[in-house]
């Protein structure tokens, strides 16, 4: 088993876990942690430098990004769950992923941006572009709690 494999495992694992006990929410603490092992998990798979991963973090999704940077959100997507195998956001899973993970104090704004940003993956082809452009509109439409592994 490889080491991305094992660690998707891992990071499933303990969002179950961390979820079944938090009464079906984590901590923010708990959440960074999440995203960080999904980080581990998809980071390596593509040519990216930590100014970069870090500027996602703090909602700094630039205009014009290369396909590495594109398709690194799409791993995260699948990761979390939100992407459907025909490559597209699902609303209804994203919807779902807010309420059963998320801290009840980000939730609403997730939401927000959510229902805001939902149809912005409509004016892309490639799922790359659909997860990335997505993950920039809530960036933008909610940047000062907007969070990404």
């Amino acid at each position: 088993m490889n080491n991305s494999i094992l660690v998707l495992f891992v990071v499933i694992f303990c969002a179950q876990y961390v979820v079944h006990f938090a009464n079906g929410a984590m901590t923010l603490k708990q959440l960074t942690n999440s995203m960080d092992m999904m980080r581990q998990a998809c980071a390596p798979k593509f040519k990216l430098v930590e100014a970069e991963l870090l500027g996602l973090r703090k909602s700094v999704f630039p205009a014009e990004p290369d396909k590495e940077l594109k398709c690194y959100t799409m791993c995260i997507a699948q990761m979390a769950g939100t992407m459907t195998k025909k490559g597209e956001i699902s609303f209804s899973k994203t919807m779902a992923q807010i309420e059963a993970i998320l801290p009840p104090e980000l939730k609403p704004m997730a939401k927000e941006a959510l229902s805001h940003c939902k149809d912005t993956q409509t004016a892309y082809k490639d799922s790359c572009d659909k997860a990335y452009f997505s993950a920039k509109c809530a960036a933008d439409f909610t940047p000062d709690t907007f969070m990404f592994p």
